[in-house]
């Protein structure tokens, strides 16, 4: 399939404007001629303010004030969807990462778990050493989604397997670890309550104590090559896998979103003059997500298994969850009563009443078109303007989107319709969801309105 057309299209756009077999002019059709001209005249006016545009944007500002120009105005289309699951994401190398499990009512139960390279800052040196004190794991709080008066435990594993900043990394995939975790600490989320450590007060965090006996072992390597670089360091040490022992009860749990770019793995100790020092190695390697959901039991798993199953709404879900595809079957019969230019074409996105306490909707939502293999998929034509042209933000309970490029370029044949997915953008590092309105719904139904007008 191409997504561009070539050429400027003009001859292709009077052909349309005036059929060879409507070429003569009579008084019985001067009214008609004179609202063509008219049009004409508009739409030239656009082409010389913007630049010589393809065939399938014209019309893209062009939204006449009254009908002299014959303006049509629908908002019927047929819109079809189905809640499906998300494909693997690309989740490593991302501005935060996500720990945590929780069951949610509607959508069942939801992990997230990290695995990071942990990296030398610096040579250590602990040729003055003479007490350890402690190995402590120190992770920033970014944000959370669900419960956080739920107590949680997060171990912390050591991996055995390598990861390497290099290489992309999905979803999906998980690395071996040992069977004994490093540490283990039971806690309650306070993603936004600062701690204060030694009369400081810090940004809000959590603090993992690490087993003494990896501690001392690090002691011991000193002056060795395997603190030389981290080359070397990353043989000795490959890094860790961070989880949340599983939520058991509906509507309890959470997951925290981490900043693990500032996170440090700190050895503090005493040296022989009996001075308090420490060591930080730091989290900036190479990172990921691990995601799984398990929707058995619930209404979401329900709707994956029946398309007719509550079909007046359909969901969505981030961390690689829950899309929705839609489709617009008879969107190009707006053509067999002639060609049309679409002015304006908006596709309206509602929550369902009552779906958002406790669990908020993801403030910004995604439109992606299915390519014609049926598996890849495409930015639409809109998503490039500049600014917040495209849309998808969430204003009150509605995510508005601007489709009127795309689908220009479906009726004038550049683009296919295979149909769309909705999207919670940001997924791999969302854990948000929402209900929202099909295009069954009596209430606030998914609705594309459209401002067309029609060249005879």
């Amino acid at each position: 399939m191409t997504n561009t057309s070539s050429g400027d299209g003009t001859p292709g756009r009077f052909n349309r404007l005036f059929p060879q077999n409507n070429l003569s002019i009579s008084t019985s059709n001067w009214s008609r001629l004179r609202d063509r001209l008219a049009l004409v005249c508009l739409l030239a006016l656009a082409i010389n303010s913007t630049g010589c545009k393809d065939p399938d944007e014209l019309g893209l500002e062009v939204l006449p004030a009254s009908d002299a120009l014959g303006m049509t105005y629908s908002d019927t289309m047929t819109i079809t969807t189905r809640t499906v699951r998300e494909d693997s994401l690309r989740s490593d190398e991302l501005s935060a990462q996500l720990i945590g499990s929780y069951i949610d009512p509607y959508f069942g139960k939801s992990n997230a778990e990290c695995y990071s390279e942990v990296l030398l800052q610096g040579t250590p040196n602990f040729s003055t050493h003479q007490v350890t004190d402690s190995l402590v794991l120190k992770l920033f709080y970014k944000g959370f989604y669900g419960d956080t008066n739920t107590q949680q435990v997060i171990r912390v594993f050591r991996l055995t397997e390598s990861m390497s900043a290099d290489s992309n990394y999905f979803s999906n995939r998980t690395f071996t670890t040992e069977s004994t975790p490093l540490g283990t600490l039971s806690f309650m989320p306070m993603p936004n309550t600062t701690v204060v450590i030694d009369s400081d007060t810090v940004a809000p965090q959590i603090r993992i104590p690490l087993d003494l006996v990896l501690a001392d072992s690090l002691i011991a390597l000193n002056g060795s090559t395997t603190f030389q670089s981290n080359e070397a360091w990353r043989q000795y040490f490959k890094g860790i896998k961070l989880s949340i022992d599983e939520a058991t009860a509906t509507g309890q749990g959470c997951i925290s979103y981490f900043d693990l770019f500032n996170a440090r793995m700190t050895l503090y100790y005493h040296d022989t003059a009996n001075a308090a020092k420490n060591y930080s190695w730091v989290l900036t390697g190479a990172k990921s997500n691990f995601f799984t959901h398990d929707y058995t039991g619930f209404p979401a798993g329900n709707h994956l298994q029946d398309s007719t199953y509550a079909d007046t709404v359909t969901c969505l879900q981030g961390m690689a969850g829950l899309k929705t595809r839609f489709e617009l079957p008879y969107f190009e019969h707006l053509k067999d009563s002639g060609n049309i230019i679409l002015n304006r074409a908006e596709l309206k996105v509602t929550l369902t009443d009552g779906t958002t306490s406790p669990y908020p909707a993801p403030s910004s939502l995604l439109i992606v078109a299915i390519n014609e293999d049926g598996v890849t998929t495409s930015f639409p034509a809109d998503y490039f303007e500049a600014g917040s042209f495209f849309g998808g933000s969430l204003d009150s309970r509605t995510y508005t989107f601007n489709l009127t490029r795309h689908l220009n370029q479906v009726l004038s044949g550049v683009r296919g319709n295979y149909g769309y997915y909705l999207v919670v953008s940001g997924s791999s590092i969302q854990a948000s969801r929402a209900i929202i309105s099909s295009g069954k719904s009596q209430a606030n139904p998914m609705k594309l309105n459209l401002y067309y007008t029609r060249l005879y």
